[in-house]
Formats: structure tokens, sequence, C-alpha cells
């Protein structure tokens, strides 16, 4: 059966979880020597000051700790007192009795801890050894005081500790060592480990966080030692899938206790025949000393090096990096062994593949020399699933090349997801998704964003729903202490405690401020690998925190992407100091204040990320923004408020966080949508206006309103966008009837019925089982922000960007208010459809706006007088009941006053009336509705006209005001009302306090 080069799922990929690799570590080694050796160990040679060196310029962290005794009694009573030790080193001399007696002794005792012997190599030691019993100790060593051998001997214990789970269960590869010199594996053992170490050091340039360089560090290729031909066998027999390569000496004993002058001269011929039987392709290197094993070996196909070469270590380092896949990866031409093409990492491993000649590609492949790199480099999946096909699985070279090319490059994807990787300008690229710089706080925007990430790879979704990518967008993340060194470094310290400066004077000092220079290399960095326009988002300390609600307080800049990077660079720095600005601007000091936080104690990262969406005559936007909420507290039919609910908009999200004219649905029923129910309904409340980024970079200019280069369109106007065939309906006026889709002739409605009808993405199916998702995860309701591009290449899948998530809070009541006894009739106001934290204490005033001489026309207005009236309510340290038409806090003043929450900061409860000629939906899913909510400020929606609710307004009329405009009234009660929002009910009512 042939592979196809394309499928229409990507593979998966499974990295091992580093806390299962090398579990078995020596921590505690007992050293038995003279006081004479200690000396030299300790002072001279420093043994413990080396092993820690040794451990540090290997990268490798928790060095063994020593204990020493000079005798085997002392050592005895250590052991017997419970001191437990990983490996116990003897020096050959230890005094009171010999060290295979003391070995003997444990051993019969029942200890199995790991016994190693060491002495300077001598004729005298060789003998000894020879004509002892040394069944007892684990491993025989000579000794010349170098600390890396000591590293040595710990990590080929470690590896044998480790390696049946980590080699057959994780997939780590081996080194097998055959040699039965004490001298010559006592020197080869540390340059191999030193090798095998510093490689796994350079492998650590290509890992993204901590997380995936401890992986990296533990799955290192292990060594193995054997000084017999069974011993070797049975390792090779037992590892051989995970084998890099082996190394062995032609002479050797077959057992291990034979005696030593019966050991076969070439024994280790026979075993690279046998291997070579096994394995044609496993590199094997023989080392002798004598000189006419090089054509023997020549003529096996095996490598060879002399033992008494003066450039031994030399030859064996090159050969195990050539041939063992260490180092890069290396091309050369088949006939004149010149270089065609080097690869250090994968980003150009991928290029490598694309380029080589068909011949060297076939050459690589099916002698499994790419997947042994790979295997090398720790990167088991990848590497496996490369093996796992042969040349002949496809039809011709190029669809080889073309499904290893797919491979590597969607590994490198995966492994970009679901990781906060750290921002290095060397090795960064768009496979990332995200990347912090900087050492401080994410902030809470990327902190929801992270965990968004994460439950992407958790749960396996990228892929999940067919026609639809699920990502985040391409974001990177500046930490927190980039924003007090700008504040630092730029003396700008005195704007928090200085009080009557206006925003313009305070974005005027920070935009002619200087960013930190490494700031501006990593940035420049991160432009080079982006493709679309970029949003510059905040992300301070207390933002989407459950109880410390920010959505919307500070700045968030689009910018254009340019065709010249210092442009570039220039636009989003200003955009980036105009958000850092932004954080003592005069809304959010007394946002700050309202929420009983200190401006000195916020923190600002920021979030830097690409646009979602898709460039059309001149303008970028999305086909889809949106927000999700997990709770719905106004269903209708057989909706019920677990079902969630769904506000999305044509274009940029601005319409839909701000309040605008937006499409409303429950995602558990998207043809149910009370807006589109008939044509009537769909021409007067569906979407009238949508918004688009300006391209032209001259548009983006300083300005405390970040949408200074967002552009407003008509739905009419919008119409000449290729996107809107995805969302709109067309009036067919003759018939009454609206036609999905922009074809013919009518007005466009934005109604989504091709997507919600008919299904072309399986939009209301995500939405619904991932807000179900972070639910369960966040343990709370959520609100997610998201956005879709739909115009994208034929074939291509659309793409849905997860852009944030944050906690909704859930109320808990603390009142005993008996609602059976509740009258409706005699209250000021009373919702069914109310949200709040049960009582409400120490409100005396209303303020409303009449219903009779409320006029759209005039919001804005309304809007200022409402805002010297909370500075008075302010200043009086007084709190009051807000009501009135249509929406609170909208952009759109055709949909309600457009206050922002500083306007309105004293008020405990807002309340939204209907009417019958101005019928808006609630507040819901919009930011200023989520910080209400948050801070625990009663909400109310009533429809007075249809039997839903009651706003007294009679009554208020009848009472003395002590503030009277055109349409805003403010009374004043002698005592506090009475006032419950009860969130679990769903109920609300104020009062007079009988």
């Amino acid at each position: 059966m042939k592979v196809q080069a394309s499928t229409p799922k990507p593979m998966q990929f499974f990295s091992p979880d580093y806390t299962q690799l090398m579990e078995k570590r020596i921590r505690r080694i007992l050293m038995i020597c003279s006081s004479y050796d200690a000396y030299i160990l300790e002072e001279d040679g420093q043994i413990d000051v080396q092993i820690q060196k040794e451990y540090s310029e290997l990268n490798i962290s928790n060095p063994p700790s020593f204990s020493w005794v000079t005798t085997s009694e002392e050592a005895r009573t250590l052991l017997n007192n419970g001191v437990d030790f990983d490996l116990i080193i003897c020096m050959f001399n230890i005094g009171d009795m010999d060290v295979f007696s003391f070995a003997r002794h444990l051993r019969e005792e029942g200890s199995d801890t790991p016994i190693v012997l060491m002495s300077n190599y001598s004729r005298e030691f060789k003998n000894r050894i020879e004509q002892e019993d040394c069944s007892a100790i684990n491993y025989i060593f000579s000794w010349h005081g170098n600390a890396d051998l000591i590293l040595a001997i710990v990590k080929l214990l470690e590896d044998t500790m480790n390696a049946e789970e980590d080699i057959l269960h994780s997939g780590v590869q081996c080194i097998l060592l055959v040699e039965d010199s004490v001298r010559y594996y006592s020197t080869y053992l540390p340059a191999i480990y030193k090798l095998v170490l510093k490689q796994s050091a350079e492998f650590l340039k290509e890992t993204l966080n901590d997380q995936q360089q401890k992986t990296r560090k533990r799955a290192r290729p292990k060594i193995f030692l054997a000084t017999n031909y069974e011993d070797a066998v049975a390792y090779y027999e037992k590892y051989k899938n995970n084998l890099l390569g082996v190394i062995s000496d032609v002479g050797f004993l077959l057992r291990k206790n034979d005696p030593p002058n019966t050991e076969k001269l070439d024994a280790g011929i026979d075993l690279c025949r046998m291997i070579r039987e096994d394995d044609p392709q496993m590199p094997i290197l023989l080392q002798s000393s004598q000189q006419s094993m090089r054509q023997v070996a020549r003529d096996l196909g095996v490598g060879f090096i002399m033992k008494d070469s003066k450039a031994l270590l030399m030859e064996l380092s090159e050969y195990i990096g050539e041939e063992f896949a260490f180092g890069d990866f290396v091309v050369r031409n088949l006939i004149t062994g010149e270089e065609i093409a080097r690869a250090k990492n994968l980003k150009e491993l991928q290029s490598l593949i694309r380029h080589i000649p068909d011949k060297e590609l076939l050459y690589h492949t099916s002698r499994n020399r790419l997947s042994k790199w790979l295997f090398a480099r720790g990167l088991f999946t990848l590497a496996r699933a490369i093996r796992d096909v042969t040349p002949g699985d496809f039809d011709n070279v190029s669809k080889l090349r073309e499904f290893i090319v797919r491979l590597i490059k969607e590994y490198r994807v995966i492994n970009g997801q679901g990781v906060i990787a750290r921002f290095d300008r060397e090795t960064y690229n768009r496979y990332i998704t995200f990347a912090r710089a900087g050492e401080g706080s994410l902030g809470g925007k990327a902190r929801g964003l992270a965990f968004l990430n994460r439950l992407l790879v958790k749960y396996n979704l990228a892929h999940k729903y067919k026609g639809l990518l699920i990502t985040i967008p391409q974001t990177l993340v500046l930490a927190a202490d980039y924003f007090d060194t700008f504040i630092q470094d730029n003396g700008l310290r005195y704007v928090v405690n200085t009080d009557g400066i206006t925003d313009d004077e305070i974005l005027s000092e920070f935009v002619s401020s200087r960013l930190p220079i490494e700031m501006q290399e990593q940035l420049m960095a991160f432009l080079e690998k982006v493709d679309k326009p970029l949003a510059v988002r905040s992300s301070s300390k207390l933002e989407d925190s459950l109880f410390q609600p920010f959505a919307g307080i500070y700045s968030t800049y689009m910018l254009p992407l340019t065709g010249n990077k210092d442009q570039m660079l220039r636009l989003l720095g200003k955009a980036i100091k105009s958000v850092y600005a932004s954080v003592f601007f005069a809304a959010s000091r007394n946002y700050i204040q309202t929420t009983a936080n200190l401006l000195s104690e916020e923190k600002m990262a920021l979030v830097i990320q690409t646009l979602c969406g898709s460039e059309d005559n001149g303008y970028f936007f999305p086909t889809i923004s949106g927000l999700a909420r997990s709770v719905n507290h106004y269903p209708i039919g057989h909706e019920k408020p677990e079902d969630g609910v769904v506000n999305m908009a044509f274009g940029l999200g601005k319409l839909v966080v701000e309040g605008g004219r937006v499409l409303r649905f429950s995602p558990r029923y998207p043809r149910n949508v009370l807006q589109t129910m008939n044509p009537k309904s769909a021409l007067s409340q569906t979407q009238n206006i949508m918004y688009a980024l300006n391209l032209r970079p001259e548009q983006f200019k300083t300005s405390i309103d970040d949408g200074v280069n967002i552009q407003k369109f008509t739905i009419a106007q919008a119409s000449a966008f290729r996107n809107i065939s995805h969302v709109a309906s067309t009036w067919d006026m003759d018939n009454d009837m609206l036609v999905p889709g922009a074809h013919g002739k009518g007005r466009r409605v934005i109604t989504f019925d091709n997507i919600l009808q008919s299904d072309t993405i399986p939009l209301a199916v995500l939405l619904s089982e991932f807000l179900e998702i972070c639910r369960n995860e966040m343990q709370c309701h959520v609100e997610i922000e998201f956005a879709v591009d739909m115009d994208v290449p034929p074939g291509s899948d659309a793409v849905f960007n997860l852009l944030q998530v944050r906690p909704i809070t859930d109320y808990v009541n603390h009142n005993n208010f008996d609602w059976s006894a509740a009258d409706p009739g005699s209250s000021i106001v009373y919702s069914e459809k109310a949200l709040g934290p049960g009582n409400i204490e120490g409100v005396t005033d209303v303020i409303y706006v009449r219903t009779d001489l409320f006029d759209n026309r005039n919001t804005i207005a309304m809007a200022q007088v409402l805002e010297q009236i909370n500075r008075t309510m302010k200043q009086e340290g007084r709190t009051y009941v807000l009501a009135g038409p249509g929406r609170w806090g909208s952009s759109d003043p055709w949909l309600g006053i457009p206050i922002n929450w500083n306007n309105i900061s004293e008020a405990r409860v807002i309340v939204e009336c209907s009417l019958q000629n101005y019928q808006v939906d609630p507040s819901e899913g919009t930011h200023f509705f989520h910080n209400l909510t948050s801070l625990g400020v009663g909400y109310m929606n009533v429809k007075p006209f249809r039997g839903e609710g009651v706003f007294n307004e009679t009554f208020l009329n009848r009472m003395p005001a002590w503030f009277e405009g055109d349409a805003i009234r403010a009374v004043r009660f002698p005592g506090e009302l009475v006032i419950n929002a009860d969130g679990r009910l769903g109920k609300g009512i104020v009062q007079i306090n009988t």
C-alpha cells in the first residue's frame, strides 16, 4: 500500500513526559578511601568542585553529594545506622578490610547498592583483580584524578538503572561499548559521555521552554558497557531497535567470570558479523592495537581506529559524531564525497530535504540515517514516523520528499503549540504560536491566552472539526518587567503621582520616550517572522481576574503590515508606548480607584499578535468576530442558561465588545435566532455597521483613541467586500424573503445563515463544546473572544482563532430575602432578568431617564449629564440606582446612552428598560457588562410594555428631584432602599423600606 504525501488529517506526535525519564538517580555517594587519598581527592583534586563544574558546563542539574570515610568499618557503621547511599566508591586499599571482602560482606547482608572499585592502574593492580573474586563489584575503573570519570561512572549507573523504562517504553536511544580493558574503558567512557552530554546541550538550543529542555536533557542517549561477548549480545538483542551504534574491542572474554587466559582474540569480529547479519545498517566501530585488523574491519564494512593512536579520542569523537548521527546532519555527494548541504536543527533540515538531490535523499532514508539523526536528538515520535516508511512506499521520490517535509513541518507546528516559549532572536520561527520575552508577569490576558493554547493541545482540538483549523494567533508577550524598565529608564514615575495631567499630555510623554534596546531587537526579530497586521493589546496584572474585572479598560492598537521593517518597528513602538500610557489615563485611574486597587501596584505586560483575517480593497478584517459565554441569562424557547450564548459580527470585534448591534444566538440551538425569525426582524435588528483596519500606514497616528485607524462601514458599503458572501443573506423584496448568500440584487443582511443554518463550518458545535471544556477546566463560567477567517484558498480550512478567555463571576447569594413575600406591583423596579450578589445596601438615590422625554438622538449629551451627576455623588460618598432605556455602555449612541464605566462608577444597580418603540438587546457580552457584573453591581432588565418586569416611573415622577434636566431626574429617599439582585434566581427588586 502506497503512502499518500498529503493526508486529510495531520500526524499525531506525542513527546515523552520528562518526569517519567531518568526517574532513578544517583544522589548520595559514599567514598571509602585512605586519608591520603581523601586529601588528594578533596584538596588537591577538589573533587566536589570539579564535579560541580563538570555538571554546570554540561548543563546538568543536581550533582551528587559525597560522604567520606577512611575504613570499611566506618562505612558499615554508617550503613547499619540506616544512612542510605545510591553508590559506594572504594579506593583499592581501604585499610582494615580489602575491598573485595567488603563488597562480598555487603552482598551477603542483602545490599544491592552499586559498588565501584577505583585505583591507579598498575601491573600489580591488574594482577590482583585477575586473581580475586570480583563478582560482588559492579565496575572496576582506572583512576588518575580526573573528575570526568566520576561523572561517567554516575551516568553509566543511572543509564543502567533507567534503561528498560526509558528505552523500551519511551524510545530513548543507546550506545553499546564492548571493552574488557579497564584502562581503555576508563578512558573511553568519560570521552563518550562528554561528547553525548555536549551534543545534548547543543540540542537544547532548539527547545522552546524549560519543560522541553528537561525532556531533551533526560532523553539523551544512554551508554552501556559490556566486558564480554555474552553481555554484549544480551544488550544488543534487548535494545537493538533503539541502538545508535556499537564500539567494540576485537578480543575479549566470552562470559563474565571466565579466566583471563581464555580471552577469544576475535570475539569482536564474531560480534560484528552477528550484528551485520541482523542489521546491515548498524554503525560499528572496531578498535584494536593490531594494524592488521584495519583490513578485516574494511572487509566487514565497519569503522576502525588504532588503540595506540595519539589521536584516539579525537578519532573516536569524529566517528561517533558522523556515524552515530551526532553533530550536524551532513549530506555529501555520493560519488565525490563533497559536502552538498548541512543542517543543525529542524528548521534547516526541513529546507535541506526540499533541496538535496534525489539520489542522496534515497540514500539517507533507505539507510535510516535521517531517522537516526532525529532519534539522537530526542525527537522520538518524528524519528519513528520517518523510520516507519521506506522509499518503496511511495510512487516516486517527489512524494517521499513531500511526505518528509510535511512531517517535519507538522512536528514543528505541534512542538510550538501548548507551550510558553522563551523568545530567542536566533531560533524564533513562525511555528511558535506563543512566546514570551522578559522574566516578569505575563498579565491576565496573556495568561488566559496561554491557557487556551494549552487546552488546544490537551484536547487535541487543532484539526478536530472538519473544515476548521483551531489555533491562537502568532503571539509575542512582552513581560511586565519591560514596563518597569521603560518607566524607570525614561523617568516617567512622576506621572503616577501628578494630578491634573491630561491624557494627551501623558501620551505625549510616553511616545517621546525610548523603548529598551533589548526590546527593540526582539521586536525586529519578531517582525521578520510575521506576515499579517498586528494587534498590540494590554495584559495587565489585574486584567481578566475573577473578582478584578478590567475588560476593555486599557487600550488596544492595531497596526498595518508594511513592506519596510524599520517603518513597521516605529509603528509598533508607538503602539506599545501608547498602551503603556493608557495605564495612567483618567478612565483607567478612576476605574482602578473604583476597584479598590492602587495605581502604583498595576503592572503592564503586552500581547502582540497577528490579526485573524484577510486583506480586501486596502482593509483588513476577519470574516467573523465573536464573544461566547458559557451562561445565558436570557434564554428563549428551549434554551437553558447553561447552553451559553454567542454574540458575533461581520468584521472586527470592536462592534461586539463595545455593545453594537450584533447577532445573538445559543450555540446549542444555532437555528433558533430571534433576530432572523422573519425578514422584518432581520432588516431592523441585525448588524448595520462593520469595522475594518485601514492598511495605509499613515492612518496610524499617535492618539488616545485606539481606534484611530479603524474604519467604520455601513453594511451597504461593506457589500463590496468579497468576505460578505460567507455571512450575508440577500433580501428578495418582491417575495419578502431572505436568500442565503450575497448574490443578485437586493439589500445585504448579516444573518450568518450559511454558517448557522447550513453548517458551512461547524462553528456552533465547536463553540458549545469548547465552552464546556473551559468551564470544566476553570471551574466557573467563562467568556471567550474569537475570530474566524473564511477567506482562505480553495481546499484550505477556515481559521478559527481563540483570542481570549476570562472567568465570569458566579454569584454566591449572601442573603435571606423572602421572594415569596415580594410584591412587584408596589416596587420601584422588579425584574426576572437580573444579575447580582444578593443584598445591596446603602443606596438612597435613583437616577433615571424619563422615557416620555427620551430621544436617542440626544444620548451623547445625556452621557455628559450623567457623568456630572456621578461626580457629585462621588464627592458626597453616595451610591445610586441608574435606570434608563436601551443598552447602557454601548459605543453606538443609537442603541443607548454611550457612557463609560468611570462615568457611572458610583452606581450600585443598573436597570435597562426596553420601550415598545425602542427595543434593544441587553448588554450581555460587552466589556461594560462584564465589568459591572464582576464588580457586584446589580443588573436588571425590564420590558414593562410586555408585562416583563416593573419600572414604576410614575411613582418616581411624583417625587421631588434634587436634579432635573431635559430628560434626566435624580431623586433621593429619606432612608435606604431595599435592593436585592439575586444572580442565582435571576430576580431583582428595588423597593421602599417600610
